[in-house]
């Protein structure tokens, strides 16, 4: 996938962006989009009333949206990431594209890491995070496992 950017979500991104929560398995809306309340949180980007402290980002290929990935409480050193990639192009090394070039631009804004949660039974998406350096600090109280991405300052 030598073609694959990633970017920050553009106003002309919605037909791209219903069709990426199109492009979600069953499995895969189950752990990211449960009631669509992701999606809704996505497409708000859209209407006349964006969420503030937000960030909204995707991988792009082909003019198609492999994964997509946003931010919020980015009025705090330490904000919440959500992350997901189609079924289509899991496996492909998107997630770690994404969370990589993620992490480069937060470090140089200077935040201090990032918070995710994820279900207890999401395997696939535990070794993505602690591949990339996320640490399991405990268990958010919806049951789902906590993780913590610290970035380290360059002196």
């Amino acid at each position: 996938m030598n073609d694959l950017i990633f970017r920050e979500m553009r106003a002309d991104d919605e037909a791209r962006m219903r069709a990426f929560y199109r492009g979600l398995g069953e499995e895969s809306a189950a752990f990211f989009n449960v009631d669509h309340g992701n999606e809704r949180r996505t497409m708000d980007f859209f209407g006349p009333s964006p969420r503030p402290n937000h960030r909204y980002y995707a991988a792009e290929t082909g003019g198609v949206i492999a994964g997509h990935l946003f931010i919020w409480d980015t009025d705090t050193r330490i904000p919440w990431l959500g992350i997901a990639v189609r079924d289509d192009f899991q496996g492909r090394g998107v997630g770690s594209f994404m969370l990589r070039s993620l992490f480069g631009i937060l470090e140089a804004e200077g935040f201090g890491g990032l918070l995710l949660r994820t279900a207890q039974n999401n395997l696939p998406a535990q070794k993505l995070y602690e591949k990339n350096g996320f640490e399991r600090i405990g268990t958010h109280p919806s049951g789902e496992l906590l993780y913590l991405k610290r970035f380290t300052k360059s002196e």
